[in-house]
């Protein structure tokens, strides 16, 4: 198998991992993943084959907008600031990377096991319910007719998120070059995950499939699939990577199963923003 560099075959990972910092309002976990976007059927195929458990999900994102772009997704060091929601449980994360590390199988279907850290914040029904509902309330607005209340509600979630206890937030509010700058609400996704472990003869990995639902407020932008692979057991980098491979061969996945084109809804928010930038300042 082609591989990472041989340097990098003893560095042993671990996944939902090594260490987990405590911070006093929060903590800091890294995780270690790869994965691949899938076509429909190819998701429908996999699912099919193993004993996958569910979960719904919803993520609400957040991005930094400087009047013409989003500065955390896409950006090389993997920022990214979202609130998490699962039956029973709500968490706020921000994201940064510790690295990327390409591989490819031998079949050559290429992949890039990423390492990053992660900041949590539990909240609570209350505090979830409405930075859910202000999310969707402010791309809705960006839609409408009533501008002052899309710059009042713009200003008003940049407020409240510039003032959250969030570990590694610190981060990503030192990413804009300028001072003038909103954290905004960018766009949502609503998800069922399935998950199963599986050992393709180096340790166990957590599998998932994921079925995605972009919108806008509530206006609808897409629907996606993607498999993703996480560590369970400990092992080197290279195994995890032979793992992912191996998984992957037995899948039987033509080419055209994998990596299919997208559409990116954080497109149409920056487009409503626009209506704004002037409102804002910019």
């Amino acid at each position: 198998m082609k591989s990472l560099s041989k340097a990098l075959f003893g560095l042993v990972l671990s996944a939902v991992v090594s260490s987990v910092a405590s911070a006093k309002d929060g903590s800091i976990k890294n995780q270690i993943e790869a994965g691949f976007n899938l076509e429909a059927v190819a998701a429908q195929k996999i699912l099919k084959k193993y004993a996958f458990v569910g979960e719904d999900r919803v993520d609400y994102y957040a991005d930094i907008y400087d009047g013409s772009k989003f500065l955390l997704i896409p950006n090389p060091e993997m920022y990214k600031f979202r609130l998490k929601t699962t039956k029973g449980k709500a968490v706020l994360q921000a994201n940064t990377k510790i690295s990327i590390l390409p591989s490819v199988c031998p079949e050559g279907w290429t992949f890039k096991v990423k390492e990053k850290a992660v900041g949590e914040l539990k909240l609570n029904n209350r505090d979830h319910e409405n930075f859910a509902r202000a999310v969707v309330e402010q791309l809705d607005a960006l839609n409408g007719t009533d501008l002052p209340k899309a710059v009042h509600d713009v200003q008003k979630l940049h407020r409240h998120i510039v003032g959250l206890k969030l570990p590694l937030l610190d981060k990503l509010l030192s990413v804009p070059a300028s001072t003038h700058w909103y954290f905004t609400a960018s766009h949502l996704t609503k998800k069922i995950k399935w998950t199963v472990l599986q050992d393709m003869g180096w340790g166990n990995i957590e599998v998932s499939i994921t079925q995605g639902e972009d919108f806008v407020g509530s206006t609808f932008i897409q629907k996606k699939y993607e498999i993703e692979f996480q560590l369970e057991d400990e092992m080197s980098q290279d195994d995890f990577a032979q793992s992912i491979c191996a998984f992957m061969k037995e899948q039987d996945l033509q080419p055209e199963d994998l990596q299919p084109g997208r559409n990116k809804p954080q497109l149409e928010t920056l487009n409503r923003l626009s209506r704004i930038n002037s409102l804002l300042g910019f």
